[in-house]
């Protein structure tokens, strides 16, 4: 019988030490759950960065944990698609910028896929979360960067009680969110747009390396519900 000889190049690949393999595209695809991240009394901190991404006035949120019965709404324990973590974002002040989430200086640049999203127990006339994406620098300085604007969705909550509501980019949008340094959320309600909390969970993002090679390491349009 004759060897199978389209598999000789395969074998040989695999022999080879890791430093003599050909490069590959700078990417991972990958989705943060949040749920191997320690709580105490059903709260904790977010590291930043954690899986390669920056966090800004985020923090995790166990929300079954019984030392939080009293405290949130048994509606609002529904935050962690996969339990037993979500994480939640407001903003530090009325005039502050929404929670964030962004790349550094080990990371190019990200595509944000989709995630899962939901206010706390919305108030009289509804909570609208609002997305904007930042679109990250090239190298010959082309695109966006920090302060400018470049991509924003919202979605209006009625109020009352909510299940998460799971948001793919390029279907609500009807673009794909790629090429981006950071993405800001925003929730509030009322005329004033006052702040208001809500629960993120299962984020979908596709990381893409400065330079475009080297695999990185683990670690507007509106809709109306």
């Amino acid at each position: 019988m004759k060897p199978f000889l389209p598999l000789l190049p395969l074998l040989l690949l695999l022999l080879l030490p890791p430093s003599l393999l050909p490069p590959v595209l700078g990417t991972k695809h990958t989705t943060l759950s949040f749920d191997t991240l320690p709580t105490t009394h059903g709260l904790g901190a977010l590291p930043s960065p954690h899986q390669n991404l920056t966090f800004t006035s985020f923090s995790v949120l166990a929300p079954r944990s019984p030392s939080l019965r009293g405290f949130i709404s048994p509606h609002d324990t529904n935050c962690a698609v996969s339990a037993p973590n979500a994480i939640l974002g407001s903003r530090a002040c009325e005039e502050c910028v929404g929670a964030t989430f962004g790349v550094g200086d080990t990371v190019g640049k990200f595509t944000l896929h989709g995630f899962w999203i939901k206010p706390l127990d919305a108030p009289e006339g509804g909570v609208r979360v609002r997305l904007r994406g930042y679109e990250a620098k090239t190298e010959d300085g082309e695109g966006g960067g920090k302060g400018e604007k470049v991509r924003e969705w919202w979605v209006d909550f009625p109020s009352g009680w909510h299940e998460m509501f799971q948001v793919e980019m390029k279907e609500v949008s009807g673009e794909v969110w790629e090429g981006l340094e950071r993405v800001e959320i925003v929730a509030d309600f009322g005329e004033d747009r006052l702040d208001w909390e809500f629960c993120v969970d299962d984020l979908e993002v596709e990381f893409f390396s400065g330079k475009g090679k080297d695999e990185v390491e683990d670690g507007g349009a509106a809709l109306e519900l």
